[in-house]
């Protein structure tokens, strides 16, 4: 694959298990039109901040327009009239589709990046929500390490050098020789210098301490804590979701803005069969606190994977686990908590060719490799293997969960790639109303919600192993599930 994903394969295995938004998958792809010109864009967001965010942009569709192509970092609070001035996207040598930049995010928080194309056929600009946030810390190597302490050595004794030498020497007129007592002042100095050096480089050493911790604590990234239980409500078995308050996150109310028309998207995943899926919606019953019927599933222990976006367009994946009693006989009833017209559950394992009266087939490379960009594609057959046609489900033609078996990536994506819809949104009102993207180019990145036969997903896997993917999507008005088994090779 192109060189320049070789970045995004080092990043991804340099990065923690636990992430921001998806866990252990850290890449924002998205796919839409800048105007007349549909595109790719993969931003793989610094693992230290300050740091350099990596943008790369690939022309879709075999474009062939010699184009201008610009990359803006945008910071919520600011907005761009606080933005730097645009870099230019350069071509990447032997891929002319392909873009490369890199831009600095300087603070902590929720950022977009605005890619502005231009060229023969017109004009348009796509915004990509980003997550700056710190997620690990950079270890120094042994050989910077031990040249570095070879350079403080010689400036140390060289200051002490030049304290005797000015004590010493300075004073002397031309030619004379330095006396005892010229001599003993030199030791005295010396010995105050050393002690003077040594305190200083002790203090700074305290300071580096300081830093350092405050650093570990504070500014490595932390999801909020997920606290999970269930209970009978009403006659039926509900779920209660709370969403600790940490000290970096201390208010007593989230606030959070609807994706999808959806405060919250829960996946239960049961472990470690993997062979139980839910997607549901919990609904708001207290400031930090959610409620939801829980689905008719297998006894069992589940990973519970829960997406939120704050109204700064801050998107995470809050995740906790749950020990669940069989509910494979409930039905929905009409207790306290309704249950959200929208959620669906699926169980069972990957066959071969799909059942029942409608499945999915995937369709694609058949070897797949770790950092590679590609797309998952899936087809809806019938019975027969004719193709059906497919509805929207929640403004998308579909909707897919990515996990690792092992759980250390998990993947919430959609057609138009892995960024959170609501932080887009968020962003796309902010530049609109700073005049900076019209109405007509916030539709443009709409994902398209007409039917259709097949479904695609962007992605890029983060690491080697082996993967189970759900894909969903509506048929004749009822959500359909397929699941999959990917073995994802090393480059």
């Amino acid at each position: 694959m192109k060189k320049v994903f070789l970045l995004i394969l080092a990043a991804a295995a340099l990065a923690p298990a636990t992430l921001f938004a998806h866990i252990g998958s850290p890449a924002a792809i998205f796919d839409g039109s800048a105007g007349p010109y549909p595109i790719r864009v993969i931003v793989l967001p610094p693992s230290v901040v300050p740091g350099r965010a990596e943008i790369n942009v690939r022309l879709l569709g075999n474009e062939t327009d010699p184009v201008k192509m610009t990359v803006l970092p945008v910071n919520w609070r600011t907005g761009v009239t606080g933005a730097p001035a645009a870099d230019q996207a350069l071509p990447v040598p032997g891929e002319p589709s392909l873009r490369h930049a890199e831009l600095w995010l300087m603070t902590f928080g929720s950022y977009s990046v605005q890619v502005s194309v231009s060229g023969p056929r017109g004009s348009g600009i796509v915004i990509v929500p980003v997550l700056s946030i710190a997620t690990q810390r950079l270890p120094m190597s042994a050989a910077l390490g031990g040249l570095l302490a070879v350079l403080g050595a010689v400036l140390f004794v060289g200051a002490v050098t030049i304290v005797r030498t000015g004590v010493r020497e300075s004073v002397l007129p031309a030619n004379e020789p330095r006396t005892r007592q010229q001599d003993l002042r030199g030791y005295v100095a010396t010995g105050l210098a050393t002690l003077v050096f040594a305190f200083l480089l002790y203090q700074g050493k305290r300071w580096w301490d300081t830093e350092d911790r405050n650093y570990r604590a504070n500014a490595i990234y932390r999801a909020l804590p997920l606290e999970a239980s269930a209970q009978t409500m009403g006659g039926e078995k509900v779920m209660h979701l709370h969403v600790a308050r940490s000290e970096r996150h201390p208010s007593k109310k989230l606030l959070l803005i609807p994706d999808h028309g959806k405060l919250m998207h829960l996946f239960m995943i049961r472990e470690p069969q993997l062979d139980a899926l839910a997607h549901i919606h919990p609904i708001r019953s207290g400031p930090r606190d959610f409620d939801v019927v829980i689905p008719p599933l297998p006894a069992g222990r589940y990973r519970l994977y829960a997406d939120i976006t704050d109204e700064t367009g801050f998107a995470a994946t809050l995740t906790t686990s749950i020990d669940l009693p069989d509910s494979s006989g409930t039905a929905a009833t009409n207790g306290p908590v309704a249950r959200d017209p929208d959620d669906s559950w699926f169980v069972g394992n990957p066959v071969s060719i799909g059942t029942g009266a409608y499945h999915f087939v995937r369709t694609g490379p058949a070897t797949i490799r770790m950092g590679e960009d590609l797309t998952l594609d899936f087809s809806v057959q019938d019975s027969t293997g004719k193709p059906v046609a497919i509805e929207p489900y929640m403004g998308m033609l579909g909707h897919a969960a990515i996990r690792r078996f092992d759980g250390s990536v998990f993947a919430h994506i959609h057609p138009m790639g892995t960024i959170s819809m609501a932080s887009q949104m968020y962003f796309m009102t902010q530049a609109e109303q700073q005049a900076v993207c019209g109405k007509e180019n916030a539709e443009a990145n709409m994902p398209l919600a007409n039917t259709a036969t097949s479904v695609s997903f962007p992605y890029i896997f983060p690491q080697p192993g082996s993967y189970r993917i759900w894909v969903q999507t509506k048929v004749q008005g009822q959500v359909l599930t397929g699941a999959f088994d990917l073995d994802v090779a090393a480059r």
